[in-house]
């Protein structure tokens, strides 16, 4: 670093201890996961509460937001493989995965123009997938040496991608040489121009109030820059910066382990943007940070539910784990686990008995229909709630599930005649699973009965054992032989 370069003074101990944790509670409902990898492997982190929490171990670099999905791009080590891995989640879970052949050595995805976007270093390009699309298209190419400029993160910024580089050489991989240092560049693709230049192997590009914010990677530092692209402030986070995110008045910054220490470990940094000092560092267990994501709270839940859509295999999976070795349909060798234990865990446990207190906060809502013709057989659509703070579904050996009830009403009166049992039709089963304080429509069987009059029909959840719970719809419905 040259004596000219303007820096900011790191944070004194009154000011960091002031701005200490002030970011996460600025957070709200918005959640912040991060990326990561490295030698010895990665994964995705939930930072809420300040405190990384791994959802997985799936290493991991770039996260983007974009039609109605969060993208990740899974990470292998080294640049040589020749394969990108792309999942998709939506409010479930995983909901594609994509394999892309031609994309070597991706780093960056987001969401652009109606489709997902890809930078690859190896080839410096950027790469579009459209929706449904088996193979992707090459929208862009800086550089036909492999790895000659080292193209990595993109940004939407004015609805025009802007991708970032390390510099315009003519060797493999020559942007190493620290001599070149100070070549990196931010290139808008729209209007085929730079827009910011002079940056030290720059990662992260972001655009907040008119200025320019970058991670000088070699510097350690992130870098605010003005609209023109004159250096205004960098705060040193003294690690090699890539990943940026911003809480209010607060940047949250990746900085990578130190490679010569062998015990050091990556870390969030947070700057407070008022005095661009560093105020806080936050430990994480991988070497390597990517990607860091203000999300909400549902894409945290996809993320962390990933293969567990399908409750009843992944509670197969927790319960193979307890069998013994004779009743293991394969070897140990042979093993796949697609959910992770504590996932596999929470959605067995489904299959318990529900506490009162937690079946007293679930319950179903709707309205059923005022005339029903006798004998249909059809299905109403219903709302089931779940308010508790554990996830809602149906699976064995206790299954949640709905069901709708129908009382005989006495002539003239309101109330069920007391000398008649009620018709009850078949169970319908919670069809996706609840996590906690969400909603659902189900659509409910529905066998109506034979004999016409006047019914006080009840439709609720039911569980072996606990029997009928929580709220319920209720309501009078007419049966009549032809309407």
């Amino acid at each position: 670093m040259t004596p000219d370069e303007p820096v900011a003074p790191l944070a004194s101990p009154a000011v960091a201890e002031e701005r200490r944790s002030g970011w996460h509670d600025l957070l709200g409902d918005v959640r912040v996961l991060v990326s990561g990898f490295g030698k010895w492997g990665g994964g995705l982190y939930d930072l809420t509460t300040g405190a990384p929490r791994a959802l997985d171990d799936l290493p991991t670099s770039g996260l983007a937001v974009g039609g109605g999905r969060l993208w990740r791009v899974l990470r292998a080590p080294g640049e040589q493989t020749s394969t990108c891995e792309l999942l998709s989640y939506d409010a479930r879970g995983v909901r594609t995965y994509e394999r892309f052949d031609a994309i070597r050595d991706p780093h960056d995805v987001v969401w652009f123009d109606g489709a997902v976007h890809i930078s690859s270093s190896w080839d410096d390009a950027v790469w579009r997938v459209e929706p449904g699309a088996d193979q992707p298209t090459m929208v862009w190419q800086g550089s036909t040496v492999p790895d000659g400029w080292h193209v990595n993160s993109m940004v939407v910024v004015d609805g025009a991608l802007h991708v970032c580089a390390f510099g315009r050489f003519d060797r493999h991989k020559q942007w190493k040489d620290d001599r070149l240092d100070g070549a990196g560049f931010v290139h808008d693709l729209a209007a085929g121009r730079d827009v910011l230049t002079g940056l030290a192997h720059p990662h992260t590009p972001r655009r907040r109030g008119g200025r320019w914010y970058v991670c000088e990677s070699t510097k350690g530092t992130l870098t605010e820059l003005g609209a023109e692209g004159t250096v205004r402030r960098r705060a040193r986070v003294a690690r090699f910066t890539r990943g940026l995110a911003f809480v209010g008045p607060f940047a949250l910054v990746g900085g990578n382990a130190h490679r010569e220490r062998n015990d050091d470990r990556g870390e969030i940094a947070v700057v407070d943007l008022r005095t661009f000092g560093v105020v806080e560092r936050i430990p994480m267990p991988c070497l390597e940070i990517y990607d860091i994501l203000a999300v909400g709270a549902g894409a945290v839940r996809s993320a962390a539910t990933g293969f567990g859509t399908n409750a009843a295999r992944a509670v197969e999976q927790h319960r193979s784990a307890a069998r013994p070795a004779r009743r293991q349909p394969t070897p140990a060798e042979a093993t796949l686990q697609l959910v992770t234990p504590q996932v596999a865990a929470a959605l067995a446990a489904m299959g318990q008995a529900l506490d009162v207190d937690d079946a007293a906060r679930c319950g179903v809502r709707g309205a059923p229909p005022p005339v029903a013709r006798a004998g249909d057989v059809t299905t109403w659509t219903v709302e089931v709630v779940n308010r508790t703070d554990r996830p809602l579904g149906t699976v064995p050996p206790r299954p949640v599930k709905v069901g709708v009830r129908w009382f005989r009403l006495g002539a003239g009166a309101d109330e069920p005649r007391p000398d008649t049992e009620p018709v009850v039709n078949p169970m319908g089963p919670i069809t996706r699973t609840l996590p906690p304080g969400t909603r659902t429509d189900i659509a409910v069987p529905v066998e109506v009965p034979d004999e016409p009059g006047r019914y006080e029909v009840r439709v609720a959840l039911r569980q072996p054992g606990l029997g009928w719970f929580g709220v319920r719809v209720q309501g009078h419905v007419t049966v009549k032989a032809d309407f």
